[in-house]
């Protein structure tokens, strides 16, 4: 009850560990105060830094408003900082701003060094649960953003950024705006959205949702435009469905996200907030320009991408409205389309799990997704792939992407499984992909895969190290 009041939800993980007491509590709430209060400082002090907030149309009143600040280039200077307020290293590292190193001399590290801060506030009191590090030092194989990890206060699967602020204005305007990221947040409410919130560093679940739906049953979806923006996008279609809420869908036009598009073109916000399409019909229009190209086969597609959300939806007079639409986009008779989409749900039936970010089913690896990415737009790519591309990859992926290159005949068996990769990785809003998108995706992706190979081969030469000292002892 007092959970379904203040319009939190209770972690699936609760009682399974010792719960913390108030003390622990209001402890960590204290030392994240004081290490916004040191980010603060760090910041005013740090003129790179302020550069980059006047570049992102940040002001100081906005900073200052939100809590902005800057990690510091001393790799302990936070952890001295709390230090000297009292806080023990075992404090500092349970509540997630540094950490102990796995290598070497066993010190303390600061998590945000070098990184732009944005605190991350408990929804009910406003205190401080964790922080957002963006990466400022601009150094190869770093990652853009890093979260805090889950500590006794802080849990990503049931936290939505902004909810503090928020939460009054989702009622009264009886929606959500959802977005990716904590800038994106930021942008919004600058320019009077404030009823717009961001998950924490994880895809959408459920927790998230019952939190919502605690507010609002209208849920507006304003994710990246890049290839996994719209596939978080339609994910998130699918459980706000199950969900029995409704979902829809403000597309951006201009820009890669909310921010983008404010810093460009302000005035052009407010029109797509108020265009926001209800999700299904929105897809119903994509689906349609993507697959309805005169053929049958075209028919047949775009019946079935449609009738997978279909099938998710609980009011009658929404299902009928959706149908009677298809029809008319086909030119064909309602019933015809009705015994299409009882044969789909007969062959599809609906899951019966939550639908969670843990929910079972086919996941393919990076590496996996990555020969995927690029076989679905070979034309595009295949004059672009290095060895050096090659040399990110191991295994199957690999084989099958270099039997690709030079044309060498494919088992049955291969070309299934390459094909299933290229669908997991199609855009699904239509076939008519910038060449400046696949770029940017591509270098995502090798981006990510650097990242993976550094840190294997940073723990081989750890162990190797190890191993070393062991023969030597």
């Amino acid at each position: 009850m007092l959970a379904d009041t203040a319009g939190m939800v209770i972690p699936q993980s609760f009682g399974k560990e010792k719960d913390p007491t108030t003390d622990e509590k209001e402890d960590i709430f204290s030392l994240h105060e004081l290490a916004s209060e040191f980010f603060a400082s760090q910041l005013q002090n740090t003129e790179s830094a302020q550069s980059y907030l006047k570049k992102r149309g940040i002001s100081e009143e906005v900073s200052t408003d939100w809590k902005l600040g800057y990690g510091g280039e001393r790799e302990d200077g936070l952890t001295k900082f709390l230090l000297e307020k009292g806080f023990s290293e075992e404090e500092i590292a349970r509540s997630g701003v540094a950490f102990e190193r796995e290598f070497g001399a066993k010190k303390m590290r600061d998590r945000f060094l070098e990184r732009l801060t944005i605190p991350i506030a408990e929804p009910r009191n406003g205190k401080i649960i964790a922080f957002t590090g963006r990466d400022l030092s601009g150094k190869e194989g770093r990652a853009k953003y890093l979260n805090s990890p889950e500590n006794p206060v802080y849990h990503k699967s049931s936290t939505l950024f902004g909810l503090d602020r928020a939460r009054k204005v989702i009622r009264e305007k009886d929606f959500a705006i959802l977005v990716e990221g904590n800038f994106d947040v930021i942008t919004a409410h600058i320019h009077g959205f404030c009823n717009t919130v961001a998950t924490c560093g994880t895809s959408l679940t459920e927790d998230h949702l019952r939190i919502l739906k605690r507010l609002t049953k209208n849920i507006y979806l304003a994710f990246d435009t890049d290839i996994a923006g719209k596939k978080a996008t339609l994910r998130a279609v699918e459980m706000i469905l199950q969900m029995e809420l409704n979902p829809f869908v403000i597309e951006i036009p201009e820009g890669k996200d909310i921010d983008e598009l404010a810093q460009k073109n302000a005035s052009m916000l407010q029109k797509v907030v108020e265009g926001a399409q209800n999700a299904l019909l929105f897809l119903c229009e994509k689906f349609s320009d993507k697959y309805l190209t005169g053929s049958l086969e075209g028919e047949k597609k775009f019946l079935d991408a449609l009738f997978y959300f279909l099938r998710f939806v609980h009011r009658p007079i929404e299902r009928d409205e959706l149908l009677t639409r298809m029809a008319k986009r086909l030119g064909r008779a309602k019933g015809i389309v009705e015994e299409e989409f009882q044969k789909f749900v007969r062959r599809n039936p609906r899951r019966q799990e939550s639908p969670s970010e843990d929910s079972p089913g086919k996941k393919f690896t990076r590496e996996e997704c990555f020969v995927g990415f690029l076989s679905a737009h070979w034309k595009f790519f295949r004059e672009k792939i290095s060895e050096k591309m090659l040399d990110l990859l191991s295994g199957f992926p690999k084989e099958l992407l270099e039997k690709k290159l030079i044309g060498s005949e494919m088992t049955d068996e291969e070309q299934k499984v390459l094909l299933s990769w290229e669908l997991h990785e199609e855009n699904l809003y239509g076939d008519h992909i910038s060449e400046e998108v696949l770029e940017r995706d591509a270098k995502v992706f090798v981006a990510q895969l650097q990242v993976v190979q550094e840190k294997k081969t940073r723990m081989e030469d750890a162990k190797k190290f190890g191993e070393g000292l062991k023969k030597n002892a």
